[in-house]
């Protein structure tokens, strides 16, 4: 790609020359912009104004630099450029005029420099184009019908007309850098990828969409095509913090047990399968997370009518490299391979546990029988998980299992299984919390098949366990369980998700629950369920199970399930999320 020439070599300031009073202030705070409830005062209503005429003051000020910066750029840009300018200088001056109006002067709150900053540097009319038009000008094609239809309902006509008048200007500006872009760009790129690789970060396609609904009709008008604004609608990234990078690493237990570990393609093919289900809830849409397979553009369409949406995405097998040349906040894998993983964190919980609460004998050991109450037991392996590594035995057999250290504890039939869910994050923020607890359903050979979130845990149980759960849970997290948690990871640095699998079972005529079977310092298909359900069906229950790959390709003509995955790329099984009226009986 080549682009016009440029002469002069012009060096824009690190700010523009404003008057003191509009000068932005290093470490001040910004002005809280205001929510739409807030709009029916007149003073919340001019801080709005006062919040974009900054904005189309530093639009004046970088297309002055444009001008500055790039003479030989053809006359018919430079023209451009003035008639938008002199434009912004109207949009400007009517919310001046009508912020004072509402009792505010221009100057009176914190202006943010933010603009400047991402535009300032631009190097060619392209980048000028890319940046401006396209990304800082397409964003208020959101913000300006939208605030204009707000400002109408709540019987600010001056207002809204303003709004509405310079949301018309906005197209016509959109639709200028639409035309230079196709102009200068290479004729075999779409418009799509010409301009997303002119932005650099922080600068992303994040900022050409503004926090309000995204306007489809607008982009059509400025002269996007429909493929690019699918694609703007679809994107999610960070709007300028550093994010979290997150990553699904789902054979952490195996890389604690032995640092050689090298993970199978059998067990990576799974992990991609599974992944969709994790990316779509741990995240946040600030976040970037590693991902093995990138979803389709017909699987986020898919999603986007659940309001489910990935963050930004990049390439798992690329974790390295990303790791080198971004700037995360927090790494945040599945799991940290560590001895936190080992089941002895288990055996130690239970330990600082009273008896009531530990109604099963347990031990680390070589295979045994502890008591002759229990027929059959299960030998657990340290770093096993999700069932891998399990052995059951008794008193005949026990002698045929490999001679190692296990969690040693006796196989009872479970009347209900379900998980408590904790998070632990520093003292200053809150320190460990429990979250609630989601119901489990696994095979005999004790792996997981399903995890049930519900807006009242207890509901459709047996009236039995559905007492006891209501009778036992809340005292014994409060009174033991939370204070055992901190003593077992005081000495750890430790911060995020904590999860105490747990069960109910039948001792002769009675009912007994087991409180801690394993401790698992990481996320849980459980954790994730207790996520999709917020997202989903707040006031509903969800199930997060997985399908075979022809299954869910039907299930997703069903509304009643949620298809995580997608059917067209699993290679055996595709996570998806039914969702039931709690009436159902679980």
């Amino acid at each position: 790609m080549i682009d016009p020439p440029i002469r002069g070599g012009y060096r824009a300031p690190s700010l523009p020359g404003r008057p003191v009073e509009l000068m932005p202030k290093k470490h001040q705070s910004k002005s809280a912009f205001p929510s739409a409830p807030q709009l029916e005062h007149e003073e919340s209503r001019a801080r709005l104004l006062h919040f974009f005429a900054n904005h189309e003051l530093l639009a004046i000020e970088l297309m002055a630099l444009a001008l500055l910066k790039f003479p030989d750029a053809p006359d018919s840009f430079r023209k451009g450029v003035f008639h938008t300018l002199r434009e912004e200088q109207n949009h400007t001056r009517w919310y001046v005029q009508r912020m004072k109006e509402c009792g505010i002067n221009f100057g009176d709150l914190p202006v943010t420099p933010m603009i400047w900053e991402h535009i300032s540097s631009m190097e060619s009319p392209l980048d000028y184009v890319s940046r401006l038009s396209l990304t800082f000008e397409q964003a208020n094609l959101d913000y300006a019908k939208h605030y204009s239809q707000i400002l109408s309902q709540v019987g600010d006509t001056k207002s809204a007309k303003i709004l509405n008048k310079i949301y018309h200007d906005e197209i016509a500006h959109v639709g200028y850098g639409v035309k230079w872009l196709r102009h200068w760009k290479e004729e075999s790129q779409s418009d799509w990828d010409a301009w997303h690789q002119r932005l650099h970060l922080p600068l992303s396609p994040m900022r050409a969409k503004g926090m309000a609904p995204f306007n489809e009709e607008g982009r059509r008008r400025a002269g996007l095509k429909d493929d690019f604004i699918a694609s703007l609608r679809r994107y999610q990234s960070s709007r300028g913090r550093s994010p979290d990078l997150w990553y699904f690493n789902p054979d952490a237990e195996a890389q604690a047990a032995s640092p050689s570990w090298t993970c199978p393609a059998r067990l990576q093919d799974l992990a991609a399968d599974l992944e969709p289900a994790f990316a779509l809830s741990a995240p946040s849409q600030d976040d970037l997370i590693l991902m093995r397979r990138r979803p389709s553009d017909s699987q986020r369409d898919y999603l986007a009518k659940f309001d489910l949406s990935f963050p930004e995405i990049a390439s798992y097998q690329e974790r390295e490299k990303i790791s080198e040349t971004r700037k995360f906040r927090s790494i945040r894998p599945w799991a940290i391979p560590s001895p936190l993983l080992s089941k002895e964190r288990t055996h130690q919980l239970r330990s600082l546990l009273p008896e009531s609460l530990n109604p099963l004998p347990s031990t680390l050991s070589r295979p045994k029988i502890l008591s002759p109450d229990f027929r059959d037991w299960v030998a657990k392996e340290l770093y096993g998980a999700a069932g891998r590594g399990m052995r059951r035995f008794d008193a005949e057999t026990a002698s045929s299992l490999p001679e190692k250290i296990y969690l040693i504890e006796p196989w009872v039939e479970k009347l209900h299984e379900f998980s408590l869910l904790f998070h632990r994050r520093p003292k200053e923020e809150g320190g460990l919390r429990f979250l609630g607890t989601v119901r489990q359903q696994t095979n005999a050979q004790g792996q997981w098949l399903s995890s049930s979130s519900l807006a009242k845990p207890a509901h459709g149980l047996v009236p039995e366990i559905a007492r006891r759960m209501s009778q036992d849970i809340v005292p014994a997290v409060r009174q033991h369980i939370l204070p055992a948690l901190e003593t077992l990871f005081e000495e750890t640095d430790y911060e995020g998700p904590i999860c105490l699998d747990s069960f109910y079972f039948k001792s002769g005529k009675e009912i007994k629950w087991q409180p801690v079977v394993e401790v698992n310092a990481r996320w849980t298909m459980g954790r994730l369920a207790f996520h999709l359900r917020q997202k989903l069906a707040p006031n509903h229950a969800i199930t997060l199970s997985t399908a075979a790959p022809a299954d869910a390709q039907e299930m997703i003509k069903n509304e009643r399930y949620v298809v995580l995955g997608d059917p067209l790329t699993a290679t055996s099984k595709v996570p998806i999320v039914e969702i039931w009226p709690t009436r159902k009986r679980q």
